[in-house]
């Protein structure tokens, strides 16, 4: 995977996973009022809890090839968008 598109999966995945997560929860409202759970406050919640764990494993699973050597590259934790390569630990 390249950079760029690297950078759009980070950027896209987390949205998306999140209104799949609350087209999920809103097939089950009816289901859900039944049961006195308040549907909105869980859709807020629970979307917020999904993009953010979408982020983490993009960024700790979804490697780049790294334009040196091919190998594996993963995001630097503290620096957006910067990666390290497993192989030769060059950054790029």
């Amino acid at each position: 995977m390249t950079a760029a598109r690297h950078f759009a999966l980070s950027f896209f995945g987390p949205i998306v996973a999140g209104a799949v997560f609350c087209g999920v929860v809103s097939l089950f409202s009816g289901w859900l009022e039944f049961y006195h759970v308040p549907v909105m406050v869980l859709m807020l919640i629970g979307f917020i809890v999904v993009a953010l764990g979408t982020r983490w494993f993009v960024r700790k699973h979804v490697a780049v090839t790294c334009p040196f050597c091919g190998g594996k590259s993963y995001e630097l934790p503290d620096r957006g968008n910067r990666f390290v390569c497993t192989v030769c630990a060059k950054d790029h």
